[in-house]
């Protein structure tokens, strides 16, 4: 690939803990931040907010997405997008799930200072 451009694979990415049974994989884009989330059964990433945008689909399982006060169940196909600053969180179903979730624009970190958890400090 040319400097332009670039390719790779999320199971090459190191893997860190964001919340217990929930791992994160990460790469940035010049525009956008790219996670992947995989969900132990049953496990969430609790209500919190951030100033950009959200773009999330599910590859795998299905999750209750909560978001700006509604609830909606997405399977694997499923998508939403979550405008800038509206408080939301997930939770994966009893099987587990795989989520990628595109922020945009690009987050300067992908620490948990780049969100505020509702409710305390992440």
């Amino acid at each position: 690939m040319t400097a332009a451009s670039r390719t790779g694979r999320f199971d090459e990415l190191e893997a860190a803990e964001a919340y217990p049974g929930l791992r994160r994989r990460s790469f940035d884009g010049t525009g956008a931040t790219v996670n992947e989330y995989s969900f132990e059964p049953n496990a969430s990433f609790p209500l919190h907010h951030h100033p950009e945008e959200q773009i999330t689909l599910v590859t795998e399982g299905d999750v209750e997405l909560t978001a700006g006060g509604e609830t909606a169940r997405l399977s694997a196909g499923g998508w939403s997008v979550i405008a800038g600053g509206v408080e939301h969180g997930i939770r994966a179903g009893a099987s587990g799930a795989r989520v990628v979730a595109i922020i945009v624009p690009r987050r300067a970190s992908a620490s948990a200072s780049a969100y505020t958890v509702v409710g305390g400090s992440a």
